[in-house]
């Protein structure tokens, strides 16, 4: 799972797995290589996993809104950037939100958003 600056979640959870079950417990009434100790640590990654997904969640929902404070500036953005932007980004033009969609020629449009 990418976003987030890059970050790939399942790549971070085997890394803190294998760093918590090659390292000894925190806790001395856990001992280093038992059931107790892989419970410990999985619980322990369980937990850092899903906050990384809440990273990845929140900065893909942050990345797909554009501002503009004006209607010229939005349309030279995806002139220029037309490649970059996805079907459904959502785009705030001085306080008003459109969404980017395609006509039958697949030309880009800002359509205004009904919500």
């Amino acid at each position: 799972m990418g976003g987030a600056g890059g970050r790939d979640c399942d790549a971070e959870h085997v890394t803190c797995f294998d760093r918590c079950w090659n390292s000894a417990p925190p806790l001395t009434s856990i001992k280093w290589g038992s059931g107790k100790h892989h419970e410990y640590c999985t619980e322990e990654c369980r937990a850092r996993y899903m906050d990384c997904i809440e990273d990845v969640e929140r900065a893909s929902r942050k990345g797909s809104e554009l501002r503009f404070s004006n209607r010229d500036g939005a349309l030279d953005w995806l002139r220029t950037h037309r490649t970059e932007v996805a079907i459904g980004t959502v785009v705030v033009i001085a306080g008003v939100a459109f969404v980017v969609a395609t006509v039958g020629s697949g030309a880009l449009i800002l359509a205004p958003l009904a919500l």
